[in-house]
């Protein structure tokens, strides 16, 4: 095989590794992509430490009102204060486990389980009890809380509130938005294939050259090399060869 043929043959290995290392990585686009939406439904809260520490403190707030409430039924409605309970329940526990999160992808992971049916459901059930409890402390004022202390307290009752009655329309955007993330990844992953599809055709094209050329030469006959003498006879020369 020539230098030229060599230089070819090496291309083409080249080019196939190339490819194979440069596929899709479909993991990490998905991570990637339930990152950034993780960010997006938590940013208006504030970054990660702040979101940790305020889901802490809303499971804190949703237990102290649930055993409240099931001790003391507001209205005297205890099968109320029951559900209340049990939904109240299962957002604490997603909020807790935000709280608890030791790793990005841990964070990641507890910001999506928000959006399990149970606490989908749950969720604005519950922010509308909290919107509710703001609004009775601006029109019924607390002779526990000082003017100040109350209005603090109602207008965090009533934001908690919001930011849970928004979480199934905040999961139903993110699902979209991964949902694109995996038809680009499943479009990339088909060009790539198609890429190293063209890429072994091509490949193969070479080999099969080059397995001809070379059998082409080997097939040639091979030149014998003789041994000639040259002698002289009276005006004339003659000359006789050999094989070797």
């Amino acid at each position: 095989m020539n230098l030229t043929r060599k230089v070819i043959v090496a291309l083409a290995i080249v080019t196939l590794v190339t490819l194979a290392a440069c596929a899709p990585n479909r993991n990490q686009v998905m991570s990637e992509a339930a990152t950034r939406q993780a960010s997006l439904a938590t940013e208006s809260i504030g970054d990660v430490p702040k979101v940790k520490d305020e889901a802490r403190q809303g499971a804190e707030v949703l237990r102290t009102l649930a055993a409240a409430f099931v001790k003391k039924p507001p209205g005297g409605d205890q099968q109320g204060a029951i559900s209340f309970a049990e939904y109240s329940g299962e957002i604490s526990a997603g909020l807790q486990a935000i709280a608890d999160s030791r790793t990005d992808a841990g964070f990641t992971n507890a910001v999506f389980a928000m959006c399990d049916p149970a606490r989908k459901d749950a969720a604005p059930r519950v922010g509308r009890v909290m919107v509710a409890m703001a609004a009775g402390l601006r029109n019924k004022p607390s002779s526990n809380l000082n003017p100040e202390q109350q209005q603090a307290l109602s207008n965090s009752f009533e934001t908690f509130g919001e930011r849970l009655i928004n979480i199934p329309g905040q999961c139903e955007q993110a699902s979209k938005a991964m949902a694109e993330a995996s038809a680009q990844e499943n479009q990339a992953e088909a060009e790539h294939q198609a890429n190293v599809n063209r890429a072994l055709v091509a490949a193969a094209v070479v080999f099969a050259g080059v397995v001809m050329y070379s059998s082409a030469v080997a097939s040639r006959p091979t030149s014998t090399a003789s041994s000639c003498t040259s002698s002289q006879r009276g005006s004339y020369w003659t000359t006789n060869c050999n094989p070797n």
